[in-house]
């Protein structure tokens, strides 16, 4: 076989390397691998809305201490725009003021009350528009339903001045005003009540926030029922000097003198602001708490009270049960502690509240007393030790006589111009006072007595307070407290307007508000006949009511024999 010439050969290798060109030539070249882009940059966020700072804070938390004799007591009142909690040691008050109202609680029961306002609603700010009562009060002044004025009787003024004194200090991160407040009682000689009065109130007042509280009308009370004919019924009226503001209390010394010459009587009870917060509070502390039940009535709101509480414990507590404190005892003060009176006859008499009205009859200096709880001396030593008293004080209502008045005694009745259909009660009361820590026989004893055919608690308005109102609002109790003082003269005929200019000059206190709320309550409930001589009003018609005052009245005939007989022992 011949071998391929070597031009043939090279001929191939060449057609091959062509066809290998062709080849390549069809099938794409790839292209490079494409650069990355860059990753967009993330996009600003907006900026965020700042926050909408809170108001400055506004509601307040304010801590009061009320010193009475020898008693020191505390409340707390908390205010958030025209709302305002105070807390009693008994109770505490509720205003709602958007809602036109009162709601009172009970912390142990977990009961409340709904006290609607006397008024139409108001708001906060000035101080609104105050009915006038005095044309009311005069209805019984000068007849109605036909009947003529009464024929014998003279003009009582009572004069309001206020004056400030241009002392100011800080107090609480603000400026307080010294203002002092004198109410003096003027009678005519006509006049069948001469009996001096004179209330001093030495205070320091401060501005709150305008939105600060609540400022309800006060309520206006019943006008008194028409006198007997022939009763003497003085004609009262009273004015306001001085245009001084007053504003929030922080501090108050109230000084009440009664009586005239030998027979004058002073006695002294003070306030003061222990704290003032500016602060934010729950809405919670102003409504009532969910787990509450709503009573039906005051007595069941506050059984101790229908069971013979007083109104002055629910408000300032008491040392008989731990709810208040004593005070330090001032060098060559004489303390007497002073236990329930006794009851060995058949009638049912509130002894707490005899216990209360006999505790505030030892004002005068040196003297002060302090309520003890229990009925046996040899029990009460530890305590009555405890709370530094010098002496215990033991009384018994022995006996009760009740009869018809005659027809002798009912002729000078009349002719005085008291009910002649009244009955007459005598009450006979023995007392004991035994000395702390010493012998087991009584350093003192005797047997005091009192009637009401003598016209015990009927004759005056004013002494309707003076028994009545220290026995059951207690002018010691509520009545020396300042502001509170200031309640309890608006219910008082003639003594309102006085008390009214007071307030128009710029006081606001809800601690009053709330003293007053609960006072309210007491004449609108009724209990057990409290309603009557808690008013001032319709004593006369109440037998039973006279009675209390009878028992009352032995009591302060025992505390001042007992004065007289350590004030002897001391000579």
């Amino acid at each position: 076989m011949s071998r391929p010439t070597p031009w043939l050969a090279s001929v191939a290798c060449l057609l091959f390397v062509a066809l290998g060109s062709l080849l390549l030539a069809q099938k794409p070249i790839p292209k490079p691998p494409a650069k990355p882009k860059p990753a967009a940059a993330p996009a600003k966020a907006a900026p965020a809305t700042a926050p909408v700072p809170l108001p400055p804070p506004s509601d307040l938390e304010v801590r009061t201490t009320y010193t009475r004799g020898a008693e020191i007591s505390e409340n707390t009142t908390y205010i958030r725009g025209t709302r305002q909690r105070v807390e009693f040691p008994g109770v505490t008050t509720l205003d709602q003021c958007d809602l036109n109202r009162t709601v009172l609680l009970n912390g142990a029961t977990k009961k409340y009350l709904i006290q609607p306002y006397a008024e139409g609603p108001v708001t906060s700010g000035a101080i609104p528009p105050v009915a006038d009562t005095e044309a009311a009060a005069s209805a019984g002044v000068t007849g109605r339903a036909g009947q003529p004025p009464p024929s014998k009787g003279g003009a009582i003024t009572y004069t309001a001045t206020i004056t400030d004194t241009l002392e100011r200090k800080n107090a609480f991160g603000k400026e307080a005003r010294r203002i002092k407040t004198v109410i003096v009682k003027q009678a005519s000689p006509s006049a069948c009540d001469k009996t001096g009065l004179k209330v001093e109130v030495d205070g320091w007042y401060l501005d709150l926030p305008m939105s600060a509280g609540c400022r309800k009308q006060p309520a206006v009370t019943d006008p008194p029922p028409a006198p007997a004919p022939g009763a003497c019924v003085d004609h009262v009226d009273s004015q306001t000097i001085g245009d001084a503001k007053l504003g929030f209390p922080i501090a108050m010394v109230t000084t009440t003198t009664t009586g005239d010459g030998a027979k004058q009587e002073v006695s002294s009870t003070s306030m003061e602001v222990t704290a003032l917060e500016v602060t934010r509070l729950d809405a919670a502390l102003f409504t009532v708490p969910p787990d509450y039940i709503e009573a039906n009535s005051s007595a069941e709101l506050l059984p101790t009270l229908a069971a013979g509480g007083s109104v002055s414990e629910a408000l300032f507590g008491s040392t008989a049960n731990g709810t208040s404190r004593a005070a330090p005892k001032s060098p060559g003060s004489i303390r007497i502690g002073v236990l329930e009176p006794a009851n060995k006859t058949s009638h049912a008499i509130l002894m707490p509240q005899l216990r209360e009205h006999l505790v505030g009859e030892f004002h005068a200096a040196p003297f002060e007393a302090l309520a003890l709880a229990g009925v046996s001396v040899a029990d009460v030593q530890p305590e009555a030790a405890r709370l530094g008293c010098d002496y215990i004080l033991f009384t018994e209502v022995a006996d009760i006589k009740t009869s018809k008045p005659g027809r002798v005694t009912g002729l000078l009745k009349r002719t005085a111009g008291e009910d002649s259909t009244r009955d007459i009660h005598e009450v006979k009361l023995d007392y004991k006072l035994y000395a702390v820590g010493g012998a087991a026989a009584p350093a003192a004893a005797g047997t005091t007595k009192a009637s009401s055919g003598g016209g015990i608690g009927v004759s005056t308005a004013l002494k309707l307070a003076a028994v009545a109102g220290r026995l059951y609002l207690s002018m010691y109790g509520m009545g020396g407290m300042g502001p509170g003082m200031m309640s309890s003269l608006m219910s008082m005929p003639g003594l309102g307007g006085a008390a009214r200019g007071f307030a128009a000059s710029g006081l606001f206190d809800p601690r009053m508000a709330a003293m007053s709320s609960m006072k309210q309550m007491v004449i609108t409930g009724g209990m057990n006949g409290l309603g009557a001589i808690a008013s001032g009003g319709g004593l006369g018609d109440d037998s039973e009511a006279t009675l209390r005052q009878t028992v009352s009245a032995a009591l302060s005939n025992a505390a001042k024999t007992v004065m007289e007989q350590l004030q002897s022992h001391k000579k």
